[in-house]
């Protein structure tokens, strides 16, 4: 398989360099965030899903659908013994690990060694990755795969037919991993139809039945048994059925936001940001120097990009403008698919007989995933992940063609920013704004149950039951606090609450660890 890459020596190295990194940097967040605590409660629902695997279920018959691969794996250590939160750290860091190999890779097949380098370092080391690197949400284990998923496209497309079978096989693996992976898979497409055309060759037909064939078997397997063990309920895609149908999702969501610009006006701070605040989500604030420059690196290279490929204005091209005015025209207004559909026949006409197929390649992956869930509105910054890989693409290609026009060592540019970057991954936790309120979760559980032995048999009640079902069990008592009155009349022996109770007579407070409230049932 690796003679397959194409690989030479100093390839390898480079690889060994982005391992070891790569090792190291997760190392270091995992013990972060073990520290921090969890603060994207769909965490739990993931270890929740995980230890149902293993048998043990507690309310994980609607959600066991969500990432089986993701949570199978996180089982595997929970079989072993090892029930703990750092299972799925370990896992979906793991995942990282592998994605950040797999893009190197990728690049290599565009880029020198060193761009291909820098460009790995960059991608792992923008604070967008980094605040959701190893935490146990699924992410960037699906941008992980849905690289590995390109490689694999390109080298079956442009070297050997035989790579269908893995390009496919990846496919379902990355959507049982994250279901909104399917919105690369029409980039990917576009680049099989610039190379091969709408027609699909004997030769390619083969492989690819061969890959769908193994997809089926595995697809089949891994839904029959989720759906049993959700007893028929399997609500997969929901998200991408909303975009399809042009729903926009619930406004009572905590992350609902209209701002169909938020990925846009964010962006600077998704490359490097010097203070992180969680607040439902954690948001990126205040753009630092780095960020700048990058943008700077992106204007400057790609308008001298822009100028070597400058032509003049033919009526083919009145093709490609149409189909842009038109998705713009439809933004918003039916349905995001329509828009990335407008988009991309925009792009098939713009490329097709142009030497810049690569960049409208990169420019679907991008669009695909950014109209989709800027049209959504349910807005958190990490479903922007996806699109990543390619925008580090379109920094390399400027800085290759800044190297180009500028007479430096075409070096300096990329070991800067790969020394930037490197600096920016390691201290990127010092921009958290200090809280104890996800730890404190912990916190709480752990003195129920060191103070009741028995605490699995109590009915306790809590203001979050998602979070408290994988620390306390099953016996627990979903109730809002602002029902005091529900609270008051309950048969709890202790109620945790997220405020303070001013209208209860039949409990008293016994303990508070960072504004987390424990009381007691009086006697």
């Amino acid at each position: 398989m690796l003679k397959d890459f194409d690989l030479n020596k100093k390839d390898y190295h480079c690889l060994i360099i982005i391992a070891v990194f790569s090792i190291i940097l997760t190392g270091n967040y995992i013990i972060f965030n073990s520290n921090f605590g969890i603060y994207c409660s769909d965490v739990y629902v993931y270890l929740l899903n995980a230890l149902y695997y293993t048998g043990v279920n507690i309310r994980s018959t609607g959600t066991i659908y969500l990432s089986p691969l993701i949570c199978f794996l996180t089982s595997i250590f929970f079989y072993a013994g090892f029930i703990d939160k750092l299972a799925i750290y370990i896992v979906t860091g793991a995942f990282a690990i592998f994605g950040n190999l797999g893009f190197y890779i990728l690049l290599k097949r565009y880029f020198n060694e060193t761009l291909s380098l820098a460009g790995c370092i960059i991608y792992s080391s923008m604070t967008l990755y980094l605040t959701w690197l190893a935490n146990g949400t699924l992410d960037i284990p699906a941008v992980s795969m849905i690289i590995w998923t390109a490689l694999f496209t390109i080298m079956a497309v442009d070297d050997n037919p035989r790579f269908y079978k893995h390009a496919i096989l990846f496919i379902v693996l990355g959507v049982f991993t994250r279901y909104t992976m399917l919105l690369t898979v029409p980039a990917l497409l576009l680049y099989y139809v610039y190379q091969k055309g709408f027609r699909v060759e004997s030769e390619d037909f083969t492989e690819i039945k061969k890959g769908i064939i193994i997809a089926l078997i595995l697809a089949i397997i891994t839904i029959s048994a989720v759906s049993i063990m959700g007893s028929g309920h399997f609500a997969a895609s929901g998200q991408i059925s909303n975009g399809i149908s042009g729903a926009q999702g619930s406004n009572v969501d905590p992350a609902y936001n209209t701002d169909v610009s938020y990925y846009v006006s964010n962006f600077l701070n998704f490359i490097s940001n010097s203070h992180t605040v969680v607040n439902g989500n954690p948001i990126l604030e205040n753009p630092t120097p780095l960020a700048y420059a990058i943008v700077a690196i992106i204007i400057i290279g790609m308008g001298l990009w822009l100028y070597d490929h400058k032509r003049g204005f033919e009526r083919k091209d009145l093709i490609p403008v149409m189909f842009f005015i038109l998705a713009i025209i439809s933004f918003t207004r039916i349905s995001s698919v329509v828009t990335t559909l407008l988009v991309l026949i925009g792009l098939y006409f713009l490329g097709k007989d142009s030497e810049c197929k690569n960049e409208c390649f990169m420019l679907a992956w991008i669009f695909s995933n950014l109209i989709f869930f800027s049209y959504y509105s349910i807005k958190v910054n990490r479903y922007l992940l996806p699109a990543f890989p390619a925008i580090v693409y379109f920094i390399l290609l400027s800085i290759d063609t800044i190297n180009a026009h500028v007479k430096i060592n075409r070096n300096i540019i990329p070991a800067v920013l790969i020394a930037l970057f490197i600096v920016q991954a390691f201290t990127f936790t010092f921009t958290f704004e200090p809280t104890n309120e996800f730890k404190a979760i912990e916190e709480v559980s752990d003195y129920i149950i060191g103070n009741n032995p028995d605490y699995e048999n109590l009915p306790i009640g809590v203001y979050n039951v998602r979070a408290y079902n994988w620390w306390l069990g099953s016996h627990l008592l979903p109730i809002s606090s602002s029902d005091q009155d529900i609270i008051d009349s309950s048969n709890a022996t202790y109620y945790i609450s997220d405020r303070v109770l001013n209208n209860v007579t039949n409990y008293t407070e016994i303990k508070n660890i960072d504004h987390i409230y424990i009381y007691e049932k009086s006697v």
